[in-house]
This record gives structure tokens, C-alpha cells and sequence, in this order.
């Protein structure tokens, strides 16, 4: 990194931002929302002063999307956000091409602070330490004396030019094979709801009971929580076969995204995910849900492996850096991401899950805290996605869909139920 990179006026998009302003449109919007609700309601001024206070700590993401020549680029925002009412996920604020609009913005109802985030800046890392600083600033505003810890930025620091990585750029390997190709991939087949009609179903469970099951069955609980998902979507499989319904794949494979900064000496605060992809094919006869598990649990562990997630960097670094690719005009480049996002990011997959992990706080702010959540809408062909964040004794696990349909959420969580999960679920208004 350049050491005067934190006074830079503009930014690079990284190579996994790259994608998100040729695919992104109201029906998918490529945004996240993370939330933290507070055990006091909130103080709006208080929170905004906190936010000028904070923003700054964050360069990276006091930006808005600048359309160039070749390519997009970050260009720097001399406002800071205004703080909004909550609105329902479907109705975020975020306009990504418009030269005043923020790709990050604060919202607030009663007792909760929600942060909604264009993947354009950053991945779900990033959002939950944004969020942690800001929350962090608010509550020593009111008085409250907070330690220092890992997930917590300050306004007196100064920003680390780590922070801006281009992570899978700096860990590029040239010569390493490419990831093989992927066939299409099973999809729900219900019309979607009318037009940003996005609907949320979350699934509140104690975190330790799930912990001891999956310590039973020697998994993880993504692993779980990975093969509940693809057992769902095997029930609704078997139900269009049988209701004469010929399903567009016999494949089942899920996205689920993984933090490199787990395999690389990273600091970043901008996108360094990657994604594996566990499948079963019903081609090859029925799948109990034992069967699934035993699949997933091994397909997890041969590919959450840096070597060969590096084939994945490879290819899509090698790919941005190709000479040809370089000089085509940005209008061009947008059609061939757009297509090449189709083919190789939504038709697939059959769905994706994502799981945040144990939001680990001090004390003294975790005394303040009920609950985190997030929030991530499904794109128009999987039509479902699933995220998870654990924070104290409660896992929450929430299911995005744009389909008015039911049937593999009630599969979802009935299926916890039966292995002796009990479950509080709500859906959001």
C-alpha cells in the first residue's frame, strides 16, 4: 500500500466491488443490513454526533460511487450521513449511482441502530466492526467508559493503510489453475412479490443448545445450519416432482461466503470473502438428512482450505488484470459482468447462507446490548437467502425472501424443531 493513501481524495474499487454496480438494480440491490438494538432507546442527536465523530475514522466508506471511463471508481464525500428513520429492508435509502448519495447509511427506531451497507465498500467484517466503533462512540457520548478491543475503532486513531487493501489483489498468485466450472444449479420456482416486497422471517434460538447438537454430530454449526437449508430445499425438490412440476436442475448447491482474513495476515476493511460450494445432485437417488450432513461436513472442510480458495483469487484477479478487459469501455464491461454474473454467481447457486459468527464485545458495552442482527436480500433467481449472527445466549437466524410462499421456511425451522431446537419465530412488518 502507498503510505499516503489515507489522504487520498479517491479510491479503487477492490476486485470483489468490481461486479456490484454492473448487477445491481432494485431486485437486488447488493446490500446488506446489520443491527444492534440497545437495551435504552436511542438518543438521535447523540448517535449523529457520534456518526461525525466516527466517519471520519472511516475514509474508506465516506465515499460515493463516481462512474469513469474504464472502470468506477470511490470518490471521497464531504458530508457525513444523515441519520433516518428505519425503514423496512426493502426500502433502503442506498442509491448507488447518484454523485450525493452515501453507500452507507444510519437508521434508527426505538431502541435499535441499523446500518445498511453496499457490498461495494465492504463485506459483513466490515460492517460489524463500522457498526461496534459507531455503537461504541454513542455509548461513551452518554457517559459510559468503554475498553479498547479488537472490533472497536476509535475517532483518535488515525486510519491504518491496511485498511484499504485490495486484499485479493495482494495475495495474487499468478500460475495457479482456475476453480472448475459449475453446471446450473436447482431454483425455486414461485413468482416473486410485487416490487420491493421483501419479507423477513427470523428464527430466534439459544445458541448453546445448537452448540452442544453440532458438537454431537462432530460439525459446525454452519455446517448445520448448511445442510437444514439443503434439506429444505430437497423437500420442495420432491414436492414439484411429485405435483408434475419439472424442477431446472436435479443440483443443489449452495453459496456460503468465508472470511479470508482467516488464512491471510489481512487488516483491510473492504471485501475479502470468498465462497464455498457444498451440493448433492437428487439424480443420484434420495438424501436423508444424515446423508446431506455427512456430504456437506466433508465438502466444507476440502474446500474452506487457502489453497484451493486461492484458485478462486486467481481467477478472479486474473481476469480483472487481463490487458483486454482493461481497455474495454465501462458500458461494455457492465454487460459482460452482468452476463457473466448470471452464468456464474445466480444460476449457480440455490441459495445463500451466511453466518456472521459470535459477536464477541467488552463488558462494559456489552451491559448495554440486547441483541445483533443482519439482513441480506436474496437476488431474484434464488429467491432466498439466509443469515446468521450469534451474539450472548442467542443465535438469530434470518431468512430473506422475495417470494410470498412459505414452504421452505416452515421446512427450515421445523427441522430444528425436530432435532430439538427450540425456536421463536417472527416475521418482520
Amino acid at each position: 500500500m502507498e503510505n499516503n493513501q489515507t489522504r487520498k481524495d479517491w479510491l479503487t474499487l477492490d476486485n470483489a466491488a468490481k461486479i456490484y454496480p454492473a448487477t445491481s438494480a432494485k431486485r437486488s440491490p447488493a446490500f446488506f443490513r446489520i443491527t444492534v438494538t440497545l437495551k435504552e432507546p436511542v438518543k438521535l442527536w447523540k448517535l449523529q454526533e457520534a456518526l461525525a465523530r466516527i466517519m471520519p475514522r472511516f475514509p474508506y466508506f465516506q465515499v460515493f460511487l463516481h462512474q469513469g471511463l474504464f472502470w468506477y471508481y470511490l470518490q471521497k464525500h464531504q458530508d457525513i450521513p444523515d441519520i433516518k428513520l428505519l425503514r423496512h429492508i426493502g426500502k433502503s435509502d442506498l442509491l448507488i449511482r447518484s454523485r450525493t448519495s452515501h453507500l452507507i447509511s444510519v437508521s434508527v427506531r426505538g431502541k435499535i441502530i441499523a446500518v445498511d451497507i453496499s457490498h461495494i465498500l465492504t463485506d459483513g467484517n466490515g460492517g460489524i466492526r463500522f457498526l461496534a466503533s459507531l455503537t461504541a462512540e454513542y455509548l461513551r457520548l452518554n457517559g459510559i467508559k468503554i475498553d479498547k478491543h479488537d472490533n472497536i475503532l476509535t475517532p483518535d486513531q488515525r486510519p491504518d493503510p491496511d485498511e484499504f487493501l485490495d486484499a485479493h489483489r495482494f495475495f495474487f498468485k499468478s500460475g495457479i489453475p482456475k476453480p472448475p466450472n459449475l453446471a446450473r444449479a436447482f431454483h425455486l420456482k414461485e413468482n416473486q412479490s410485487p416490487e420491493n416486497d421483501f419479507r423477513i422471517i427470523t428464527g430466534k434460538a439459544d445458541v448453546e443448545k445448537i452448540l452442544i447438537l453440532c458438537r454431537n454430530k462432530g460439525v459446525s454449526i454452519t455446517d448445520y445450519l448448511a445442510s437444514v437449508y439443503i434439506h429444505s430445499l430437497t423437500v420442495i425438490y420432491q414436492n414439484y416432482v411429485r405435483n408434475g412440476m419439472k424442477p431446472d436442475s436435479s443440483l443443489i448447491r449452495l453459496e456460503i461466503p468465508v472470511d479470508m482474513r482467516k488464512f491471510y495476515p489481512a487488516r483491510t476493511m473492504r471485501n475479502f470473502s470468498l465462497y464455498v460450494s457444498p451440493e448433492i445432485d437428487l439424480i443420484l437417488g434420495n438424501y436423508g438428512f444424515s446423508d446431506i450432513l455427512k456430504k456437506v461436513h466433508h465438502s466444507m472442510k476440502i474446500q474452506v482450505d487457502d489453497k484451493e480458495l486461492s484458485r478462486h483469487i486467481s481467477r478472479n484477479v486474473a481476469a480483472e488484470l487481463n490487458p483486454f478487459i482493461r481497455i474495454i469501455p465501462l458500458f461494455m464491461k457492465n454487460l459482460y459482468l452482468s452476463r457473466l454474473y448470471l452464468r456464474l454467481g445466480e444460476k449457480i447457486y440455490s441459495g445463500v447462507l451466511s453466518n456472521l459468527g459470535l459477536i464477541i464485545l467488552p463488558e462494559q458495552m456489552a451491559a448495554e446490548i440486547d441483541s445483533f442482527n443482519v439482513l441480506f436480500l436474496p437476488n431474484q433467481i434464488m429467491k432466498k437467502s439466509c443469515c446468521v449472527i450469534s451474539y450472548n445466549e442467542n443465535i438469530h437466524i434470518n431468512i430473506g425472501s422475495t417470494i410470498r410462499n412459505r414452504d421452505f421456511e416452515r421446512c427450515f425451522f421445523t427441522k430444528l424443531v425436530e432435532d430439538g431446537i427450540p425456536v421463536l419465530v417472527e416475521e418482520e412488518q
